[in-house]
């Protein structure tokens, strides 16, 4: 009888939860959309659709409890039904690439008459969902996969592809044919990508691969300056583009900025909340210099900072892209990259090869563990990997090495921002290719026909 007793109250509290806990699915794939939800938040499902990459604009008051099951309806057909009780706007936008434009819905705006000025955005994910390859350690963006395709591949055979991994087309890199594809939730990735790349009609296929900032050493406490002010405006320099996790407005630097976006969320300013991004802008535009450095070693150069990476310090392929075709229609003739991984990718390869191919100097931190295995992008023949020297002028013990490394250079610097930590003293290879880019682009202004294989000249007999 206690038995029975215990089994009845565990019951309930069962129960209890379910009926207490609202039921939601939504899936896209191509332009049918299924809904199937039991007294569930408006926001909540917009919020599941703004996942899937449709910029989504409500009332942040509206968020009424909504109750609907439908399965594979226009996408069209779905949303009205959901938003019957109000106006709502659907905003779609062309997808361009060697198959033919392709029509995607990009925005969703949701408004009560009269009310449309109060939208504002549904908060959009500050960092990227990552998930690991357990077979070689990789990291990638969930639910994401990277395509390019062949002459086999037309509209219809795309669209059958996608309907058979339940994916839809949401961006395209039009300038080498990749399309980025959202998948279902909790898709798996890894073995997705083994089965589909015999499909009849695929070139390449690869997750959306994930890199890390490489994370500089704090070293002993200092007294770092605060800022900087009557910062020299270079009249006649030609830019450095420096992909990381963007720039502090506050930071003093606006003088020499040329441009700038942020290339996660292209309808914000640009900003720096780690930190990383700034301390690199201000080696780069050659504001601080490192240790051992003389004062006639580097100049003031313009500087195109670019917000490649989220609030964790992870960017993905399909980001750097972007970020990419920025520097190169605002005139970059130098790229700064100071991050990694041992992760090789055909497409970052071929977006940086591009780069090279367009006149940019693309230099790459070689990472701060002393492996000795090769580090992407730094490791890619497009690319000057650069390690780190010491106040000494010795090579640093916490550099990589390696016969992908091209030079070595200055690594240590005071800087007036932080990162994880105060501003003060940091290391890393960061710093040295921040550095090298500087010293390239200086080069680079006072002879513009300067060819890569005598900037590499003079950069490794001055530091080799």
């Amino acid at each position: 009888m206690r038995k029975i007793y215990l089994s009845y109250i565990i019951l309930i509290i069962i129960l209890f939860f379910v009926t207490n806990t609202y039921a939601l699915e939504v899936k896209i794939v191509g332009d049918r959309l299924s809904v199937h939800a039991d007294q569930v938040p408006l926001q909540s499902i917009l919020q599941r659709i703004a996942d899937l990459g449709i910029i989504v604009r409500i009332e942040p008051q509206f968020n009424p409890k909504i109750s609907t099951s439908f399965q594979n309806w226009e996408i069209q057909k779905g949303l009205a039904s959901i938003l019957k009780s109000v106006n709502h706007v659907l905003i779609w936008n062309s997808i361009e690439g060697p198959l033919g434009p392709i029509s995607r819905l990009a925005e969703i705006q949701i408004f009560k008459p009269g009310k449309k000025d109060l939208i504002k955005p549904l908060n959009a994910r500050p960092v990227l969902s990552i998930d690991t390859n357990p077979k070689d350690g990789s990291m990638f963006v969930k639910n994401e996969i990277l395509l390019r395709f062949n002459h086999k591949m037309n509209l219809q055979e795309l669209k059958r592809l996608l309907k058979q991994i339940g994916g839809r087309v949401v961006a395209s890199y039009a300038a080498l044919g990749i399309y980025k594809i959202r998948l279902e939730e909790d898709s798996n990735l890894p073995d997705l990508v083994e089965q589909i790349r015999d499909y009849p009609g695929i070139a390449v296929a690869e997750p959306n691969y994930v890199y890390p900032v490489f994370t500089p050493y704090k070293g002993p406490s200092s007294t770092a300056p605060s800022g900087y002010s009557n910062i020299p405006v270079p009249e006649d320099g030609v830019p450095v583009a420096i992909l990381d996790t963007g720039l502090d407005p506050g930071s003093g630097l606006q003088d020499v900025v040329r441009a700038s976006l942020d290339a996660l969320n292209l309808d914000n300013p640009i900003s720096d909340h780690l930190g990383h991004g700034t301390q690199m802008a201000y080696i780069a535009a050659g504001i601080v210099r490192p240790y051992g450095v003389s004062a006639d070693s580097s100049a003031s150069i313009p500087i195109i900072p670019v917000r490649a990476f989220d609030d964790n310090g992870f960017t993905s392929n399909f980001s750097i892209m972007r970020s990419v075709d920025f520097a190169l229609n605002n005139g970059a003739r130098v790229m700064s990259l100071s991050w990694g991984a041992e992760t090789r990718s055909d497409f970052l390869e071929d977006v940086l090869e591009l780069a090279n191919s367009k006149g940019i100097i693309v230099v790459a931190s070689a990472g701060n563990e002393p492996t000795g295995k090769p580090v992407y992008p730094a490791a890619y023949p497009s690319v000057i990997g650069v390690g780190a020297l010491g106040p000494d002028g010795k090579s640093w013990e916490k550099s990589n090495y390696g016969d992908f490394v091209m030079l070595n250079a200055p690594g240590f610097a005071t800087l007036p921002v932080g990162y994880g930590g105060d501003p003060g003293i940091y290391a890393g290879t960061s710093i040295s290719a921040a550095f090298v880019a500087n010293i390239i682009a200086n080069y680079i202004s006072g002879n513009p026909k300067a060819t890569r294989q005598e900037i590499l000249k003079i950069l490794t007999s001055a530091h080799p």
